[in-house]
């Protein structure tokens, strides 16, 4: 055997390979919430084609891993959230997806009485009752500040509020600052149990 023939063998090899294990390789990248169980199936049943097929069709289904969890906590006004998979309405207790059968985690409200904030001022009711409902549809609590002005809070730490302002910058397009808000000096409202 020539070393000619040596290197197409290997080439076929790896070629066959890749082919082989496409499907693991196409959920690995889309970061498949059933990867592992694919990967099985791909390697115990992809020598039949129908288990080959089966095996890269689930690959490329919609059921891949959740997105960066938004550490939601806080006073929840709404009892409504968007679902993290489809953007539909669901409840904040809701751990599973009515419209896309998704399993998501439950928002839960703890009672901050003060913490830190991504405040947005409106400029008028309307301006703030829109911007109400795209904080509650991104799925963070609201709480109402001074004047017009709402946010997502209260948090416990900067760091998670800086987060809900990149969640309301990136999604429903609202900017916004982060500010402590206290339950003591007056200048805002009391948060309700």
């Amino acid at each position: 055997m020539d070393s000619g023939s040596a290197w197409a063998g290997f080439v076929l090899l790896v070629a066959g390979f890749f082919i082989y294990f496409l499907p693991t390789f196409v959920a690995s990248s889309r970061k498949h919430a059933n990867f592992t169980s694919i990967f099985l199936v791909n390697l115990l049943l992809g020598w039949t084609f129908l288990g080959w097929v089966a095996a890269l069709v689930w690959a490329s289904s919609a059921n891949t891993e959740k997105p960066a969890e938004k550490n939601v906590q806080g006073l929840v006004v709404s009892g409504d959230r968007a679902c993290p998979y489809c953007a539909e309405t669901i409840k904040c207790a809701a751990i599973k997806c009515k419209h896309c059968g998704a399993e998501v985690e439950a928002v839960k409200a703890t009672s901050l009485k003060q913490g830190w904030v991504a405040s947005t001022t409106c400029r008028d009711e309307e301006e703030q009752e829109r911007t109400i409902d795209a904080i509650k549809m991104a799925g963070l609590p609201v709480v109402t500040m001074t004047g017009l002005a709402v946010g997502a809070g209260p948090y416990e730490t900067k760091d998670e509020a800086k987060q809900a302002r990149v969640v309301l910058r990136d999604g429903p397009h609202i900017f916004s600052e982060v500010i402590y808000r206290d339950s003591v000096s007056g200048k805002y409202p009391p948060i309700a149990d």
